[in-house]
């Protein structure tokens, strides 16, 4: 049974990968962590996992975007944050065995390549009306349907109405046919990087840690999902009632706000303090010129990390 079991596995890994035969990678041997020990073993082997009904698969879909509170409008960043979630969730409340998928672009993966995913901006407030990516992780299952056994991933980021195979996931962002994928066991949650002259690069060094302190702690995974839930309020009490206003103070204020709330790298640092990232505007610029919107999202931001991290101990606790 079991060598049936992989021997459809791979027929299908092989159909899926078709269209991008180069892109799979197996991070233990292209980024070996040296100093992991011999038990680190993040690869996931997908013929291990169960295969759930596709029904089964949908309706967790759907119970989660109409019950769980988890913003997908905001794919601007925090994609590891909504992965984590969404795999506590199916781990603990749904009890549904999965994986992640992790994509790499060149720039994650070359030091000498700076190219990066990218996917179209709905709210239209990135540059161009894009969002770059350095990569997109999501949680991935397998399911049967018509006799066959497929992989789906869960990422309501790139599609609300359905979980979706790995080739229309990989299709629908921008750069994946020169990137890399790579699917890891669910509990690990983010990666370190290689560092160039005691200077922190893009690239991944091979270690992927999972949902533990001093991450778990500090609530980083809540903040992320509340800086997703602040900047959709934002975009819809401050920023769209400008976009149709030609007096030129709005176009200004409507300029700056989009580079404020449109960019992760910035709200990450206005409202978590952390710093991961060269900024086009500065706190001081962004609090002194607009510090009414600041505060008011400063307090939506507040209480969704209380929110998030009354369902984060509860999930922690089952």
């Amino acid at each position: 049974m079991m060598k049936k079991y992989i021997a459809v596995f791979v027929s299908l890994f092989c159909a899926s990968s078709s269209l991008n035969a180069q892109s799979y990678f197996n991070v233990e041997v292209d980024f070996p962590c040296y100093n992991c020990g011999n038990n680190y073993h993040p690869t996931a082997d997908l013929t291990k996992l169960k295969v759930y009904d596709h029904n089964i698969i949908k309706s967790f879909f759907e119970s989660m975007l109409k019950n769980d509170q988890i913003e997908f409008n905001f794919p601007q960043g925090g994609c590891q944050q909504r992965a984590q979630i969404m795999s506590m969730l199916l781990s603990n409340n749904y009890k549904i065995e999965h994986a992640k998928i992790w994509l790499f672009a060149p720039v994650d993966l070359d030091l000498n390549d700076k190219r990066t995913l990218y996917i179209k901006d709905k709210n239209e407030l990135s540059p161009d009306h894009t969002i770059q990516w350095n990569y997109h992780v999501a949680p991935v299952v397998l399911v049967k349907q018509n006799n066959k056994i497929d992989t789906l991933v869960i990422d309501p980021s790139i599609d609300q109405t359905q979980p979706l195979s790995l080739r229309k996931w990989l299709s629908a962002i921008g750069n994946s046919h020169i990137s890399k994928y790579t699917f890891l066991n669910a509990q690990h949650y983010f990666f370190n990087v290689q560092y160039v002259n005691n200077n922190p690069t893009t690239v991944i060094n091979g270690y992927f840690y999972d949902f533990v302190n001093p991450a778990k702690d500090n609530l980083i995974m809540e903040k992320g999902l509340a800086i997703n839930d602040m900047a959709i309020y934002v975009l819809n009490k401050y920023i769209k009632p400008l976009q149709q206003s030609k007096v030129q103070a709005d176009i200004m204020k409507l300029h700056d706000l989009k580079k404020i709330f449109g960019n992760a790298t910035v709200l990450d640092n206005l409202f978590s303090q952390n710093i991961s990232g060269n900024m086009e505007i500065t706190n001081r610029y962004a609090t002194n010129n607009y510090g009414d919107v600041i505060l008011d999202a400063k307090q939506v931001f507040n209480k969704r990390v209380q929110y998030w991290a009354g369902i984060t101990t509860a999930l922690l606790n089952k």
